[in-house]
């Protein structure tokens, strides 16, 4: 059994910046809040937690109690951006703010503004529960609509002058759908596809990918979006597709068919987490593999043989 780590797999240009503008913060010594997680990746906020980062709710950030607290401390706006509310009880509590809002999340929030000051009705594709759709509502205000689905879609009213934009993260070919619906009701909808090319490109290197092997491992946070989205494109091609968080969860029963096996992640998932299931694989006790299997260092593929019958 050979195992491959995804070449192209790495966390997106926004994770990266929020990460690193953490990072950055924290090793100047600055106190640093998030309210909520920064990315969508629990084990990767675990791991700059363990550097210092502190998360709050909204109600500590504007809990008066608090304010010693937050004396020379900074907030980092998550990579999926804030609420107007947020921000407000940040600069009312003192605190400093760390910009790490995705550019195009930055620039949705823009478009939704400008649009909005123009008297547009504005509809967002995308999960009501998502920091960044909510962001964008915010900013939209009465305006504002959330559509999640094309059924959604034909049930619900809008002002018949709207801008349609996505999640940045959303199926795009959900995006498209809705629009096709939308086009054939309002005749003067605009519509703006923000879905984020960087996962738009990884749709297609993950379905190449999973088509070369047997077993597919997608790895990354259970909240993630474009981590559920890379799965279900993984599993188009290749019904044995597992989504984990860590090695903890690897089932070696998926390995008992399979001679190539494959592990990739989201946009959130930084490569030491590839590189940990890897390393759970390459180390994992003889006797609890499937079919006694024996495995040696391959370099940076890792080679499973079978063990000679007695």
């Amino acid at each position: 059994m050979r195992v491959t780590v995804e070449n192209k797999a790495r966390p997106c240009p926004g994770v990266e910046r929020a990460v690193s503008m953490a990072e950055d913060a924290l090793r100047r010594g600055k106190k640093v809040f998030a309210v909520g997680e920064l990315i969508h990746n629990s084990r990767e906020i675990d791991r700059l937690m363990g550097l210092g980062l502190r998360e709050l709710t909204a109600e500590q950030l504007g809990d008066p109690r608090m304010r010693a607290e937050f004396d020379g401390a900074c907030l980092i706006v998550r990579a999926h951006g804030e609420t107007r509310q947020i921000l407000t009880l940040a600069r009312e509590a003192g605190l400093e703010i760390l910009n790490a809002t995705c550019p195009i999340v930055a620039h949705s929030q823009d478009v939704v503004k400008q649009h909005v000051r123009e008297g547009w009705g504005i509809i967002i594709v995308g999960n009501p529960a998502h920091p960044e759709v909510l962001g964008l509502l915010a900013r939209a205000g009465e305006n504002g609509s959330i559509v999640s689905s094309v059924d959604e879609a034909t049930q619900k009213d809008f002002e018949y002058r709207s801008l349609i934009l996505a999640q940045s993260t959303v199926n795009p070919d959900l995006f498209h759908a809705v629009c096709r619906e939308l086009s054939v009701r309002l005749p003067d909808l605009k519509i703006m596809d923000t879905t984020c090319r960087f996962i738009r490109n990884r749709q297609e290197d993950v379905k190449s990918f999973a088509d070369t092997q047997d077993v597919v491992l997608v790895v990354g946070g259970k909240k993630s979006s474009n981590v559920r989205l890379l799965y279900e494109k993984a599993c188009e091609q290749n019904v044995q597709t597992y989504r984990i968080e860590g090695p903890e969860e690897i089932d070696w029963r998926w390995f008992s068919n399979g001679e190539r096996v494959g592990v990739t992640g989201g946009a959130s998932t930084p490569r030491w987490q590839l590189e940990e299931i890897r390393s759970s694989l390459e180390n994992h006790p003889i006797d609890n593999n499937p079919k006694g299997l024996k495995n040696t260092k391959g370099g940076s593929i890792l080679w499973w043989m079978r063990k000679k019958p007695k």
